[in-house]
């Protein structure tokens, strides 16, 4: 099947006036008009959603292409030269018919009176009326079985029952079969044609040229003929299947397009009462003309019928729709002017440190906002974007400050822990200090004691002093130890 591509308006029209000024060929001629007006109907439909969905009415609504009006002085031009065309045609086919007519009689004489006559003088004027059929012309379909029907009688009696010349009657066999098998290759190479009505079209003239060749040898005759026609039949066939499959699309199409059209008439319009409810439906019948426009063809008998449903299904629709926005044209202009006091309000206070007051007050702008309804289509996402971005510019500096008030508290509660830890190594060293401090005392008592009347060379006055040494040492690096951590405290008490 041949895929039809895309084509602006513009380029359709300029295709239609060159076919029309050149070929002026009906099924181009027919296929561009139908393009056209299909591409037509998907830019008003698009138009129309959209002039609808801006809240315009639909009785508003009007789209007037240009090009329309050239296309019809092209149509009306291309069917004023087609009738002059038919009506030659028509002429010259009676012309040919009775030319042809005149022939054949002419043939027919000389077939009965061909014994009678001899070989010699009627096998060169049969050629003579054989190559003027051929040059006669086209005939009209309708004269045109009969007529040729019994040409081919005529000749091949004239060939069966005349003795005439071998050498003569077979070089005309010969070329009467060359040229049929001639008809042959080209009826099979055009089985494999990709478009189904060109192929079948020139096949129609493949056999108007068989039927106007002379008879070929006895023995031949059934067998070239079989091979044309299983030629035929196989492009015949093709051709039956496509318009069969083409049928069955086109009633496969025209229930998908029924079905969309039951489900737009199934729509309960009576209920709907909101702006969100609006939008839902809207958006599903968008979804389901897009969906449309991707079916295909109807059956011709049905095909502007369901268009026509489907188009006033979708304007009803479209329709109560704007009747509903119009009702409520003032009503969005109040609650804009609403929410534009609010976006206000929550601006003024965006800026405020006073956190707890504040966000209540925020909170209560929002519960309104809620409570105010819908706006006008075109401004509702820059309102909203005002009154939220005012909101969450103090929620976020809320946020900000409610964080670092959180980093500073922990950070204190944490140096806090960290004094109370140094002033415990602090007073344990003191108690350290003062315990050394008491023992040193102790044992210089105890050695002044010892060395009274004793000899200086008491060992165990020695032993104490070495001790006495030992804990001076202790004492003096507990001293350095606490003198550090008084200054680490006092820094701490500064700061």
């Amino acid at each position: 099947m041949e895929v039809e591509t895309t084509l602006t308006i513009e380029q359709i029209v300029a295709q239609l006036s060159e076919e029309i000024k050149g070929n002026n060929a009906r099924l181009e001629v027919t296929r561009l008009k139908n393009l056209f007006y299909k591409t037509k109907e998907q830019l008003v439909e698009n138009a129309r959603a959209s002039w609808v969905e801006a809240g315009n009415d639909l009785q508003d609504f009007a789209l007037e292409l240009p090009q329309e009006a050239v296309v019809k002085e092209l149509l009306e031009e291309s069917k004023t030269k087609r009738a002059a065309e038919i009506q030659q045609k028509e002429e010259e086919q009676e012309k040919a018919y009775q030319r042809k007519k005149d022939l054949l009689d002419r043939l027919k004489k000389i077939v009965e009176q061909a014994e009678e006559n001899g070989v010699e003088q009627n096998f060169p004027l049969v050629r003579q009326l054989q190559q003027a059929w051929r040059e006669a012309g086209e005939v009209a379909q309708s004269k045109y079985a009969s007529l040729v029907k019994a040409y081919q009688t005529y000749n091949e009696q004239f060939y069966d029952l005349v003795k005439i010349n071998n050498e003569l009657r077979d070089y005309d066999f010969k070329k009467n079969l060359e040229a049929k098998e001639r008809l042959c290759e080209l009826a099979e190479k055009l089985i494999e044609e990709p478009h189904l009505n060109v192929a079948f079209q020139k096949l129609q003239v493949l056999h108007n040229e068989w039927r106007e060749l002379g008879p070929v040898m006895r023995e031949y005759r059934e067998i070239v003929w079989e091979r044309f026609k299983a030629a035929s039949d196989a492009i015949n066939k093709k051709h039956a299947a496509y318009y069969q499959d083409r049928k069955a699309q086109e009633t496969e199409n025209l229930s998908k397009k029924e079905a969309l059209c039951e489900a737009i008439e199934a729509i309960d319009l009576s209920v709907v009462r909101s702006y969100k409810q609006w939008d839902e439906i809207t958006n599903q019948v968008l979804q389901w003309q897009e969906e449309w426009k991707k079916i295909g063809f109807a059956p011709k008998k049905n095909n502007v019928a369901i268009y026509e449903r489907f188009r006033n299904a979708c304007d009803a629709l479209f329709e109560t729709k704007s009747t509903f926005y119009k009702q409520n044209k003032e009503l969005l202009s109040a609650n804009l002017a609403k929410k534009r006091e609010l976006c206000a309000q929550a601006e003024a206070l965006k800026d405020s440190t006073d956190w707890n007051a504040t966000t209540q007050k925020l909170v209560a702008l929002q519960k309104e906002w809620k409570t105010i309804g819908a706006v006008p289509h075109k401004a509702s996402d820059a309102v909203w974007k005002r009154f939220v971005t005012a909101c969450d510019a103090f929620f976020d500096a809320k946020k900000d400050a409610l964080k670092q008030e959180k980093a500073n508290r922990k950070a204190a509660i944490k140096e806090a822990k960290s004094s109370l830890s140094l002033r415990k190594e602090h007073d344990k060293l003191m108690r350290q200090y003062d315990k050394i401090k008491q023992e040193i005392a102790t044992r210089e008592n105890n050695i002044s004691f010892l060395s009274k009347g004793a000899k200086s060379s008491n060992p165990l006055v020695a032993q104490m002093e070495e001790t006495i040494q030992k804990l001076k040492e202790d004492k003096q690096s507990l001293y350095q130890k606490i003198v550090e951590l008084e200054k680490q405290l006092n820094n701490d008490a500064q700061n």
